[in-house]
């Protein structure tokens, strides 16, 4: 038994030492955009299981050329990056993304880029309560010019409650699954200028849910874009899985006939979505009660609902994306969950002083 017991511990040792450092976990408070930059790295060199950044308010820009990107090396490792930190050691938070920490982009990156491991696996990516802006003007077509997410073979991806505001390039969020699991969720994407849809999701044998998203007031910068609001394309092959649940898409801007939505591939569900004008190509997909018109917006700039919008308490069940909605307030406030990322709250005071 003695004997048996010294052969097999040094193997433990062998084994265990190919694995993340499971006894240890990364945590860091940032402040500033240096400290952030750092901790970005740590956590691509470190091999600890869970690490967690915190970001407090405040307004962090990259440097020229670069974008924060937090980017995996090491299999079965869970990330969680959010913002909306403040007091000592960031020991109290607010949630949404009007937290008020704020990402700016620069002319040829992406304001956040996450890679969740290119050659890893096991690895988890949560990414919450940001507002993102590159008004600069990225002109690589191949990334998003507020964000660009990468999700490899056994890997998950979850950004939730972010503001993509502002956000001039290709696209405002390029969105990349290759066989592993994806969600984007209680999001808006605002007040953009794109040469392409302002969100392109691209996927090869992923599993991929979008849900509560309001993409809204974009302007088309060229005279054929994709979509004005979301282009999904699913690669031919083993097929992925796509769906679209409680969200508005519209009031793009662009030459007339421009589709809100363009689709191009199979395994594509919407379950409740708001649009104009939907166009696809080689598409097999599943519209589950859209609707059209007015949307009932607060106004063009300001995609929070009236009183009287058709989109409140007319969602349909569903368990992504978290409790809270995009401004961090809970769902839902009435007899259903409303569509897009805000939630109304009834008795709300806006900013003009009036309940609308």
């Amino acid at each position: 038994m003695f004997r048996s017991a010294r052969v097999f511990l040094p193997y433990l040792a062998f084994v265990l030492s190919g694995l993340p450092n499971m006894g240890h976990a990364y945590s860091a408070c940032v402040g500033t955009s240096t400290e952030l930059d750092a901790a970005m790295s740590q956590a691509t060199a470190t091999t600890d299981a869970t690490i967690t950044i915190k970001i407090r308010e405040g307004t962090y820009t990259a440097t020229a050329g670069n974008s924060f990107y937090l980017n995996l090396a090491h299999s079965n490792q869970t990330v969680d990056l959010s913002g909306g930190w403040s007091g000592a050691a960031c020991a109290s938070r607010r949630y949404g993304a009007e937290s008020g920490t704020v990402l700016v982009g620069s002319t040829s990156a992406a304001a956040l880029q996450l890679n969740a491991g290119l050659g890893t696996s096991g690895n988890t990516v949560n990414a919450t309560d940001l507002t993102l802006r590159n008004t600069d003007g990225i002109q690589n077509d191949a990334v998003g010019a507020c964000l660009h997410v990468l999700v490899n073979p056994g890997s998950t991806a979850r950004v939730y409650r972010m503001r993509l505001d502002g956000c001039v390039g290709y696209s405002a969020a390029i969105l990349n699954n290759s066989s592993g699991d994806l969600t984007f969720a209680n999001s808006v994407v605002h007040g953009g200028f794109n040469a392409g849809a302002p969100v392109y999701l691209h996927t090869n044998n992923g599993v991929n849910r979008l849900a509560q998203l309001s993409i809204t007031a974009n302007t088309s910068t060229t005279a054929s874009p994709d979509a004005s609001g979301l282009y999904v394309l699913a690669d031919a092959g083993p097929a992925s899985q796509t769906t679209l649940d409680n969200s508005v898409v519209w009031g793009g801007i662009a030459v007339a006939g421009t589709p809100d939505i363009l689709t191009n591939g199979s395994g594509i569900v919407f379950s409740r979505v708001h649009y104009e004008i939907r166009s696809f190509i080689n598409a097999t997909i599943t519209d589950n009660q859209p609707s059209h018109g007015d949307p009932g917006f607060l106004s063009p700039t300001n995609p929070r609902l009236r009183a009287d919008s058709l989109l409140v308490d007319s969602g349909v069940p569903i368990s992504i994306g978290g409790a809270r909605d995009v401004d961090g307030n809970v769902r839902f406030q009435g007899a259903a969950v409303d569509v897009g990322a805000y939630e109304r709250i009834p008795d709300r005071i806006f900013a003009d002083g009036f309940d609308h």
